[in-house]
């Protein structure tokens, strides 16, 4: 191919991976607009006073505040969190991230390890609720 192209073949094979990355990338940020999109039109944002309040029935204040900060992260500017989110649906946060390394924080801010929460109860759809009801579920 890249003698058709006159270039070395290195070059070719830099070139189209380089477009592959630049592909998957813009794909990638167009995906998690428009779900952010989507969350936006449903529902409103809830100011951090608002987010906690809205979590006190289920979890811990310090749990709430946790959360906020976390998934405030992923979605700031476009929206903020809602207790009812769906982590990786409406959010698309990486469940890496909120599989492994969530967990690791809150346990290590608490003092235990990662290791002493409980198992995921499977029925629960991966809510930023649940996931707080999960984590207080911890040693205190």
């Amino acid at each position: 191919m890249g003698e058709l192209l006159g270039i070395p073949e290195w070059m070719v094979v830099t070139l189209w991976v380089g477009t592959a990355l630049t592909i998957a990338l813009v794909y990638g940020y167009w995906s998690i607009r428009r779900a952010h999109q989507r969350v936006a039109a449903r529902r409103g944002n809830p100011s951090k006073e608002q987010f906690i309040a809205d979590m006190m029935s289920d979890c811990t204040p310090e749990v709430s505040d946790f959360l906020w900060r976390k998934a405030l992260f992923y979605v700031e500017p476009r929206i903020t969190p809602h207790p009812d989110d769906d982590l990786i649906l409406d959010l698309k946060i990486d469940d890496d991230d909120i599989g492994m390394d969530w967990p690791r924080e809150w346990a290590d801010q608490r003092g235990f390890h990662d290791s002493n929460l409980p198992e995921w109860p499977k029925e629960w759809p991966a809510t930023i609720r649940n996931f707080g009801r999960w984590l207080d579920m911890g040693p205190q």
